[in-house]
């Protein structure tokens, strides 16, 4: 066993070189330090560790969802990215605000993406279906997978890209 001082001492120095390649959250960066320190009474220690960390502001939930949403948004729809965001152990309070802060709509992406990966409408149920399971992977929700492929702009849009309008099959 290993004298507690000098044990926390590494448990802190192992968890302020992680957090410096990365933002993490709460639960990733203990699981990350469990791998490392699982000897008996390490928990306890990483907990303080932890509980220091958010007290001197080095560590957040808060600014890991922000982080996250901010760098994911371009790739994935609400649904997943909130669900990423509950996994690595973010409260859903938190992680609804971060979306809610997000200043791309989820309609603007899934669009940005359709045309990236199709760029023209379905040709017959097969290709539809192919186009809705894609979007669907990525976590956007069929009200708005349906608007993308039938291309139906909200009411109050007037600045989004020209697609011609067209029915759905």
């Amino acid at each position: 066993m290993f004298d507690p001082a000098d044990r926390r001492k590494q448990i802190l120095y192992k968890a302020v070189a992680a957090l410096a390649r990365r933002e993490r959250s709460r639960l990733g960066l203990y699981k990350k330090l469990s791998e490392t320190f699982n000897e008996e009474g390490d928990k306890e220690l990483i907990n303080s560790v932890l509980d220091e960390l958010v007290s001197k502001k080095y560590l957040s939930d808060e600014r890991y969802a922000r982080i996250q949403v901010l760098t994911r948004s371009a790739r994935y729809g609400d649904r997943k990215l909130f669900w990423n965001l509950q996994r690595d152990g973010v409260s859903r309070e938190i992680a609804e605000e971060a979306l809610k802060q997000n200043e791309e709509s989820e309609y603007d992406r899934a669009l940005v993406l359709w045309k990236r990966k199709f760029g023209e409408p379905p040709e017959d149920y097969k290709e539809r279906a192919k186009q809705i399971r894609f979007l669907a992977s990525r976590g956007f929700t069929f009200k708005t997978i349906e608007k993308v492929l039938s291309c139906e702009l909200p009411d109050d849009r007037t600045d989004a890209p020209e697609i011609e309008q067209r029915t759905t099959i």
